[in-house]
């Protein structure tokens, strides 16, 4: 028997079941490259993390210092890379800077910098208001989880960076088995060491503290910094081995950058700045202190070009994209990392990309421009040959506006030429 319903009823019901399947689609995941169910979520975050160290001032300019473990250490002047006054950053195991603004006791959102590109905004993931003082260190885990904590101790944030939000670990509220309040009364700085243990220095003593977290939080340690030249104010500690597995204990002073050496009772001074022009320092992060060099790239991770820790538009490089000299028809030897990002956009469906073609700084800028956005034309053509839907794939011709070496050097003509993309939608 045919059951016919009144028109209001009938309409009713669309409504509803419209409304159902609205909410069912907007309960997907908020970022399917990192959603909970994947592979990365009982693992650590892909380590791609170097031997460089940086070191910040309040007022935000930053310090690149690379081999300081050596005699001939490099350090490069980066610039005001912040856009704040910074007491508290950690260098991410993806090579990124991680900040928060200085003194802040509401609800701030974290800054991430990138030192390669220079290039920085503020990210998706907010801590937390506090009544501390403010955000004053941070730190990252072997798993290459970031953490902060303000200023007396009383709050803890770790932030997992393939998840959205950021997650309180220690509050005020905590009770921490051996933990007195008193222990950061004048502020505490800390790092994390190979057993994930929070290892806390009291600002302006030499008091030690290792807590461990896994389990449960308590005191497994408590030391004290013996030495005949102290750092005091402490403005920041940190554990540094590098890639040939030289061992580094560091504290930072508002001036310089020593070494600790628990064998010899004594402090070694390594780098001191010019306070009048760079400002104070606060913070120094490193994140090369649990990876030996073997370990650093998962084997899950190290032929792909879209990993956990891809960023919205951040620039990726295609190896071996090869063009005849003036010429935009792409060559057979460019096919393998094209099937490469083929593999990726069929794994990774919502994500949609921009092509960005670059030439060398020779010929004329007009026709350079229109050469590559024809050569990465073609490279989208191959993609959408392979079955990606052109909607999904945007283009760009540079030219030779963007190079990234400015001699006319054949090497360096070659590095110049080349296709990169950006994840422009689909993570985060």
């Amino acid at each position: 028997m045919k059951i016919i319903l009144p028109k209001a009823i009938f309409l009713l019901i669309t409504i509803t079941i419209q409304i159902v399947s609205h909410k069912s689609l907007g309960q997907k995941p908020r970022d399917g490259l990192r959603q909970k169910e994947d592979k990365y979520e009982s693992t650590g975050i892909p380590n791609n993390c170097d031997d460089k160290v940086y070191a910040i001032t309040e007022i935000g300019n930053l310090l690149e210092i690379e081999n300081i473990e050596s005699k001939e250490r490099v350090i490069k002047q980066l610039g005001t890379a912040l856009p704040f006054k910074c007491n508290a950053f950690a260098k991410g195991t993806n090579n990124k800077l991680y900040a928060v603004k200085g003194y802040e006791q509401a609800s701030t959102s974290v800054y991430e910098y990138n030192p390669k590109s220079r290039q920085g905004s503020f990210s998706k993931w907010t801590l937390p208001s506090n009544a501390d003082g403010g955000w004053v260190s941070g730190a990252v885990d072997s798993k290459g989880k970031l953490y902060f904590i303000s200023t007396t101790m009383e709050n803890l944030v770790r932030i997992d960076i393939r998840k959205a939000d950021s997650e309180v670990i220690w509050s005020d509220n905590m009770s921490v088995e051996g933990w007195k309040k008193e222990n950061c009364k004048n502020g505490c700085n800390f790092y994390i060491n190979k057993k994930d243990e929070l290892v806390v220095k009291d600002n302006k003593g030499n008091s030690v503290w290792n807590i461990a977290i896994n389990d449960e939080f308590k005191i497994v340690k408590a030391d004290v910094i013996n030495t005949n030249n102290e750092v005091n104010p402490t403005n920041d500690v940190m554990e540094y081995i590098n890639s040939s597995g030289i061992f580094m204990s560091l504290l930072l002073g508002r001036d310089a950058i020593f070494s600790y050496s628990a064998k010899k009772n004594d402090i070694v001074l390594l780098i001191k700045i010019d306070t009048i022009k760079l400002g104070f320092l606060t913070e120094i992060g490193g994140c090369n202190n649990f990876i030996k060099k073997s370990e650093k790239i998962l084997e899950e991770e190290k032929d792909e070009l879209i990993t956990a820790t891809t960023s919205i538009n951040e620039s990726i490089r295609l190896k071996n994209i090869i063009f005849q000299l003036g010429e935009s028809e792409l060559q057979p030897e460019s096919y393998g990392e094209l099937d490469k990002l083929v593999r990726q956009l069929k794994k990774y469906r919502q994500i949609e990309i921009l092509l960005e073609g670059h030439t060398d700084i020779t010929g004329d800028a007009e026709e350079n421009i229109q050469l590559s956005l024809e050569r990465v034309n073609s490279c989208k053509k191959y993609l959408v040959i392979k079955g990606i839907e052109g909607r999904r794939i945007q283009t760009k011709g540079f030219g030779s506006a963007r190079p990234l070496k400015r001699s006319g050097s054949e090497k360096e003509r070659e590095i110049n030429r080349r296709v990169e993309f950006k994840v422009i939608k689909g993570i985060g």
